[in-house]
């Protein structure tokens, strides 16, 4: 019996379908190394006492935002980058909260 017969059967949305897609991938880029990999290349471009706002780090390291907001809120959460004060980012010229290393 196929997924999408087994979501009609009993009633699972394409959301659920694409939230196990999801969990699989990331799973899948946590097992290869790639989050540890992006982490990296990140840090090693910041400079002590210098804040970057997202689309700066873009810019320096070549990952796009997307992963890069990712990849910085779990250096957050690990405690290795602090958000530092509003200012306008260089890029976008909108008001942000950059980071910099703890």
């Amino acid at each position: 019996m196929t997924t999408s017969l087994l979501g009609e059967l009993f009633g699972w949305s394409k959301k659920t379908d694409m939230q196990a897609t999801s969990i699989n991938a990331y799973n899948e880029i946590k097992f290869d190394g790639t989050l540890q990999k992006q982490e990296k290349q990140i840090l090693d471009c910041m400079e002590k006492g210098r804040d970057y706002s997202l689309q700066e780090l873009s810019q320096i390291t070549g990952i796009g935002i997307n992963a890069i907001s990712g990849r910085c809120n779990g250096l957050k959460k690990k405690d290795v980058l602090v958000c530092g004060e509003k200012r306008k980012c260089s890029l976008t010229h909108r008001t942000i909260k950059p980071l910099m290393l703890k």
